[in-house]
């Protein structure tokens, strides 16, 4: 197949899709210490057309009548089998996940429906996250969206259809077309962060990951980049998820529960939201599913060896930290959190965490224009942290090769990692990248989605940077 190059306009338009900053939030200073802004970074650029990712999302959840500062949640979904489960969750998951929370302490909230992926919404001022709690109602919300999605809305659509259901005796075309976000599939992962009591969590279904960039200074100035991977990708490669399923499924062949690194042979993420060919039995896909599927939709056949299902399930993996924020005050040897990566799978196949790290740490430091990556590594080293390490090096990992040329020409932090991951400073791999059209170029490329989000009291100063050994 020959395919003519796109014209720089046209690229640089596609690059451009999606890219800009969603908010910059001003939090209280602490004592005499300065505020800490916040500014969150969205972007994506598209294989599939149309896109399978969710719009990168941050919702500032401000108490009511307080100097409390807010909790900020941000998302991400990697859709696959179609756009719809991680369309769906758009300005769901994050309102979901809160509105359990707030339920299960007694409280009570409505929220507004959300037309954009940012917004500010009031909470009530003595809710407080209980870091002991946390762990189990974020994995109940993940689980309550997933039920309703995969066994609620085709329960209701089956009641529509039996005539049961008031005032309706057969599906809407739109009640219809309500079943493929459980029909469809979603990777996704979501970021708590509690700026008033500096601590986060960060829970993940698939094979969405989150990537924290911590400064370390020292007593002389001097200081170190520190990364900490803060999600485990979940997949049908990954060792410790596939001693899980095996260990589900005691009566299957584990040769055929996970096959050339797929679940039943076919599905990679081990985990998701949807995807209930992977959850219903035979029977019940045989016998339900061309009752309520639209019409343009092509059943797919149950995978091979559907023996005891569910084999994929939407209980997340939830990492808790507590930080400090660039205004908090503390000793004189002091950890800081700069910023947060949280981006789908089509990112982190093309860049390793490290990589991410360094470029967003370059950027807000000053960096501009371009220089080779070992050259810049050599200026400004990292350090994994690796008491806190849970990424696994596959199924991810990236292809990007080492003495590439970075470029540093993106305002956008979201755009910038974008940029990199398809080629960096070297434009003919960028427009060999993006000329490819869909689905050719899900060969060679997945759909990628960005959210950033930094922590700043002012511009790093020039300091000396060592390795700590």
């Amino acid at each position: 197949m020959e395919l003519p190059y796109l014209q720089d306009a046209v690229l640089e338009k596609r690059v451009k899709t999606f890219s800009r900053n969603l908010f910059t939030e001003t939090i209280p200073p602490e004592t005499s210490h300065a505020s800490a802004v916040i500014n969150f970074s969205g972007a994506q650029l598209n294989s599939n057309d149309p896109i399978e990712d969710m719009e990168p999302e941050a919702i500032v959840y401000a108490y009511e009548n307080s100097t409390r500062r807010p909790l900020i949640v941000a998302a991400v979904a990697d859709g696959h089998s179609g756009p719809y489960t991680s369309a769906w969750l758009k300005g769901q998951l994050s309102n979901l996940m809160i509105g359990t929370l707030l339920m299960s302490n007694g409280f009570k909230i409505s929220f507004p429906p959300l037309e954009k992926q940012t917004g500010t919404i009031p909470i009530p001022s003595a809710f407080k996250l209980n870091p002991k709690e946390m762990e189990g109602h974020i994995k109940k919300s993940f689980i309550a969206v997933d039920q309703y999605l995969v066994w609620q809305m085709p329960k209701v659509l089956m009641e529509q259809l039996a005539g049961k259901a008031k005032n309706s005796t057969e599906p809407s075309s739109k009640m219809v077309g309500q079943i493929l976000p459980g029909y469809s599939g979603a990777c996704a992962l979501t970021a708590v962060v509690d700026t008033e009591e500096q601590q986060m969590w960060v829970a993940v279904a698939g094979d969405c990951r989150a990537v924290a960039g911590f400064y370390d200074q020292e007593e002389d100035g001097s200081g170190t980049w520190r990364v900490d991977v803060l999600s485990e990708d979940q997949t049908a490669e990954s060792p410790k998820e596939v001693a899980r399923i095996i260990s589900e499924h005691p009566k299957d062949n584990p040769a055929e529960v996970i096959a050339g690194g797929r679940v039943l042979g076919s599905l990679q993420p081990s985990r998701s939201f949807g995807d209930l060919r992977y959850k219903w039995t035979v029977e019940a896909q045989n016998n339900v599913l061309p009752k309520i599927l639209p019409p343009e939709i092509k059943q797919r056949p149950p995978p091979r060896n559907l023996n005891t299902p569910p084999y994929v399930t939407a209980e997340p993996e939830v990492q808790y930290r507590k930080f400090n924020l660039p205004s908090s005050p503390s000793d004189s040897t002091k950890s800081t959190l700069r910023f947060l990566i949280l981006a789908t799978d089509g990112l982190w196949d093309q860049l390793s965490s490290n990589d991410a790290v360094a470029l967003v740490a370059a950027h807000i430091s000053g960096q501009r224009g371009s220089i080779p990556r070992p050259k810049l590594l050599k200026q400004l080293p990292l350090v994994e942290d690796h008491a806190t390490k849970t990424s696994s090096p596959l199924p991810h990992t990236a292809k990007a090769a080492e003495n590439v040329k970075w470029a540093f020409r993106d305002e956008s932090l979201g755009m910038h990692l974008i940029r990199n991951a398809c080629g960096g400073d070297d434009e003919v791999t960028i427009r060999q990248t993006l000329s490819i059209p869909a689905p050719y170029s899900r060969r060679f490329r997945d759909d990628i989605t960005v959210a950033v989000i930094t922590f700043e009291s002012a511009p790093l100063q020039n300091n000396k940077v060592k390795v700590k050994l």
